[in-house]
């Protein structure tokens, strides 16, 4: 076993080690991680970086000084470590270097839920040891599996495929403020590729193709002991046709020949391995939130690529400003009434901010293309703030008293997104 507790941590000997391209937009949330005392958990879709972030947080303490001698990585889904326990580990650990039960230790336990009996594992050598543990896991059921055990112990951290500020960095893509024509290009490319950093530095869809493949037999098929694999590819296909479109769970049971009830679970078990993202309806009322029709979208634009060919460039701008959105940790949804709709609403019910996506060249106020905005402001007469996301058109313009911006797509994602109150 100390063979290859070595192997995996090459800097007990002082050894080079590779830690990929560093995502600042996630070790910036890191940032003091030592000092809280609590589990922290990295969730994230296969091949999303995950252990790249573990790689680069130990990176960062052997450059703030942490002994090498008292950090511990290890990939509990090797072989040789899936059978022992993280506690069994922990000791092997400490006898290789003798430490004292009164050290401060850091272990970071790259895809947990592999190790026999995680959830109390966890909770025990957090409750009886001084440590700083950092997990991953590749499922959101790795949250709700642990049955509360981990309640009030844990901090809970998702990693989401590149945006498109990591997306230019891996590309080593730089442009100057005078050469902001290039990057409409670079987005377009980007909503394509979509953002799983081996498949943005070596695109193949092969690659994305095996990597579905993957996310579903592993972290679907196997953890809920799904017989029909093939429909749940279907069931995809399906939400990849459908993004930004308002779906009825009784439709896609009828096209799929199943129940209405088996539709609802699979699509649950495709969030939970961060495939699909539901949109509920943007209203006060929790039974019309709960029974509206929702809105799909997909964690990354390469699978919708996969799914349904490199066009379909407006559905992607949606999409890609629905995950960005979503980082915020915003109150977000879509509304409609009738046939007519705004793609997404933040910020307060007091006070919403709605921003609709129109991914084309100009324009113009007056096309019927913006009457949904234009009722939700009816509705909402407290509203001073308007966002469409465009193709390459920005302006600022007034309509009575609300403020209309438009934004280029491109520009929209590398900003940091307010809530319209400003």
């Amino acid at each position: 076993m100390e063979e290859i507790y070595y192997a995996f941590n090459p800097w007990w000997e002082n050894r080079e080690f590779n830690y990929g391209i560093l995502r600042n937009w996630y070790l910036d949330r890191f940032k003091g991680f030592v000092k809280r005392r609590q589990i922290e958990i990295v969730i994230g879709s296969r091949r999303v970086g995950k252990t790249t972030i573990l790689k680069q947080l130990i990176k960062r303490q052997l450059e703030n000084g942490v002994p090498p001698t008292n950090l511990l990585y290890l990939a509990l889904d090797h072989p040789q470590l899936s059978g022992t326990t993280i506690s069994e580990h922990l000791r092997l650990f400490r006898k290789i270097f003798m430490h004292d039960r009164s050290k401060k230790l850091l272990l970071f336990l790259d895809e947990v839920q592999e190790s026999p009996q995680w959830e109390v594992e966890l909770k025990s050598v957090y409750d009886l040891e001084n440590l700083k543990i950092v997990c991953t896991g590749s499922t959101s059921s790795l949250i709700k599996s642990q049955g509360g055990r981990l309640t009030g112990r844990q901090l809970v951290n998702t990693i989401y495929p590149l945006n498109f500020e990591e997306y230019l960095s891996f590309k080593g893509i730089k442009v100057s403020r005078a050469e902001g024509y290039k990057m409409e290009k670079f987005a377009d490319e980007y909503l394509s590729c979509g953002g799983y950093p081996e498949q943005v530095l070596s695109p193949s869809s092969e690659y994305l193709i095996n990597l579905l493949e993957d996310i579903i037999a592993r972290d679907v098929v196997r953890l809920y002991r799904i017989r029909k694999a093939n429909v749940l590819k279907d069931i995809m296909r399906l939400l990849s046709a459908s993004v930004g479109s308002r779906t009825s769970f009784n439709k896609l049971a009828k096209v799929l020949s199943i129940s209405v009830d088996t539709v609802r679970e699979y699509i649950s078990y495709l969030e939970t391995a961060f495939l699909v993202k539901p949109l509920e309806k943007w209203t006060t009322s929790h039974t019309e939130k709960v029974y509206a029709y929702k809105k799909f979208y997909l964690v990354d634009n390469g699978i919708k690529t996969i799914m349904t060919g490199k066009g379909d460039l407006g559905a992607k701008a949606e999409n890609s400003v629905f995950v960005s959105l979503l980082k915020t940790k915003q109150n977000i949804g879509y509304y409609a009434e009738s046939e007519r709709e705004v793609d997404f609403v933040i910020g307060s019910y007091n006070r919403p901010y709605p921003i609709e996506v129109k991914y084309s060249s100009g324009f113009d106020w007056e096309s019927r293309k913006f009457s949904g905005i234009k009722l939700f402001l009816r509705r909402y007469p407290k509203i001073r703030k308007v966002l469409i996301v465009t193709k390459n058109t920005e302006s600022q313009s007034r309509v009575d008293k609300v403020t209309i911006e438009t934004i280029p797509l491109w520009k929209f994602l590398l900003q940091k997104v307010d809530d319209g109150s400003n």
